[in-house]
């Protein structure tokens, strides 16, 4: 029976996975395009992501403080925010299809949207990522949790851009919605379908520890200044644990520039390699789909690799290869297509197993607290790639719009240089 419980919680959780792809996959692929399109600055979009990263700052490490003394609020939060993705999602998907992008008040309000869409997802992936521990500590084994789930997440990715493009390019109109506003729209549909078997089992993820020094440090849960006392407290164990210490400095570096890159790759692809938008979907979901398959043979063949470290520098180092090529490469289809099946591969290697090994040396009975500081370094170097990339821009701008994008883009070939430094020293120690 205890196995058939933890089986099937398992299945749900990677369908979790999967589900929450499709409104993730929408925002990051056509939400700066619809910006583009309405010729707004790549600003807005920076400065979002910055402010998202300090909410997440404030908050997730006291929530996930309070989901390892009872385990069954992880399940709760992910519900809390899987409702507010979906919502908010719907939201930016009628405003941005019924008002003008390009008026200052539609597009504070759509930036604002994108702030709660961003804390929202990023607080799911904290706890539903802590659920880990839950899961090993049942007999399944953590390397393959990891692989196996972001597989499935990135197959998700890859239906849901592969879908949506087709269904931008068709000009399909549904309840007054069309091409990039409906796509987001479904986007949250879809998500919410294929994530309520989720969302709506019984919580059985439930670990009640320690209840008397959680009561006692509950009293002042409300107060801002409770919150920002425990996310120092929380980062001054990090810094005391050089070992944890550089990993997630190393992680949050390399994260940072495939992220920064994320940000702008529809961008990019339409403004240097000048491809139209159906295209850019093909593109990215044949990356998403190679990304599948490495997740799932690794998943498959962990057992075999040792070595889980040095897969991880082999991950981040293609990454930096990858790059390295996106910079100067012709716009010439075949390139970018191997350019980008690369970073697939590349990420495939690099996620899974980073938080595999962060989880392995955090310690057991604080998954989600360390977590939601993991997912904060990760983020809070998301504010620094893109005011770095709009820095090399405004550095280049009298060379041209190529020459400033690619340059942007070669920048973070230093930023991963240094994440794997940091990688490199705390495995040594």
């Amino acid at each position: 029976m205890l196995k058939y419980k933890y089986m099937k919680n398992l299945k749900l959780w990677y369908l979790y996975d999967f589900a929450n792809s499709f409104a993730s996959s929408v925002v990051i692929f056509y939400f700066p395009l619809i910006l583009l399109e309405a010729k707004v600055p790549d600003f807005y979009i920076g400065a979002s992501t910055a402010i998202s990263t300090l909410v997440l700052l404030i908050l997730y490490p006291y929530m996930g403080k309070k989901s390892d003394f009872d385990t069954s609020k992880r399940l709760r939060y992910i519900r809390a925010s899987s409702v507010f993705m979906a919502l908010v999602l719907i939201l930016i998907a009628i405003i941005s299809g019924l008002y003008s992008v390009a008026s200052l008040p539609i597009l504070l309000i759509l930036c604002a949207l994108y702030i709660i869409f961003q804390i929202a997802f990023q607080g799911s992936y904290v706890f539903y990522t802590a659920q880990m521990q839950e899961l090993e500590e049942s007999g399944h084994n953590k390397n393959k949790l990891s692989s196996v789930g972001m597989g499935l997440g990135q197959l998700g990715n890859a239906v849901s851009i592969g879908l949506m493009s087709f269904i931008v390019g068709a000009g399909l109109v549904i309840f007054g919605l069309t091409g990039k506003s409906l796509a987001l729209f479904l986007g949250a549909i879809l998500f919410t379908i294929l994530g309520i078997p989720y969302l709506i089992q019984k919580n059985k993820y439930l670990k009640k520890e320690n209840q008397k020094v959680y009561n006692l440090d509950n009293n002042n849960n409300k107060s801002l200044v409770a919150n920002l006392t425990y996310f120092k407290s929380v980062f001054s164990k990090i810094y005391k644990n050089k070992k944890i210490f550089y990993f997630v400095i190393g992680y949050a570096l390399v994260a940072d520039s495939i992220s920064t890159f994320q940000v702008y790759l529809s961008i990019y692809m339409k403004k240097v390699f000048l491809l139209d938008d159906k295209t850019i979907g093909v593109m990215g979901a044949i990356s998403l789909f190679s990304l599948f398959l490495t997740c799932m043979v690794y998943g498959h063949f962990e057992k075999r690799f040792k070595n889980k470290k040095f897969v991880l520098i082999v991950g981040g180092s293609v990454y930096l290869f990858v790059f390295s090529l996106l910079a100067v490469i012709p716009p010439v289809k075949i390139y970018i297509i191997l350019a980008l099946i690369s970073t697939g591969i590349a990420y495939g290697l690099f996620f899974p197993i980073a938080r595999s090994i962060y989880s392995d040396i955090i310690p057991k009975e604080n998954q989600a607290e360390y977590f939601s500081s993991f997912v904060i370094f990760e983020r809070s170097a998301a504010v620094f790639g893109p005011i770095l990339w709009l820095g090399t821009f405004y550095v280049f701008k009298n060379f041209g719009e190529d020459v400033q994008y690619r340059g942007s883009v070669f920048f973070l070939v230093l930023i991963s240089l240094f994440g794997l430094f940091f990688l490199k020293k705390s495995f040594r120690i």
